[in-house]
């Protein structure tokens, strides 16, 4: 079952999101190091987060490994554990503080704690 959740969520919980993030010295450092256009780099979020929400929620193996895949196409740097749990961590606490239904927050939360911890192993 995929996920309803409005563009204008979707884009609220990118902005709070990255209000949290850039206040880390580490993403702060790395995103200058790198040359990251972050307001590239919000709308590519807002993409994932929307198609994620869409995708429905029992799909099969075959269909989360090419979920992975592409995750891990955009993603071609190693992120450390470590990173990919500071991460999350602010991904799911600026989900919990968000104006949604439970489940649709748990789904989710879930949906990007499977891909993250694919792309960290």
């Amino acid at each position: 079952m995929s996920i309803t959740l409005e563009q204008e969520k979707v884009d609220e919980l990118v902005e709070r999101f990255y209000e949290k993030l850039l206040k880390d010295s580490y993403y702060i450092s790395m995103f200058a190091e790198r040359n990251v256009d972050i307001e590239q780099l919000k709308s590519r979020q807002r993409t994932f987060i929307k198609r994620l929400a869409a995708e429905d929620s029992s799909q099969n193996q075959e269909n989360q490994e090419n979920q992975v895949s592409r995750v891990q196409e955009r993603h071609s740097f190693h992120i450390a554990p470590e990173r990919a749990e500071k991460w999350l961590n602010k991904m799911k606490e600026t989900i919990d503080e968000m104006e949604m239904d439970d489940s649709i927050k748990g789904k989710l939360k879930s949906k990007i704690e499977f891909l993250v911890n694919k792309l960290a192993n």
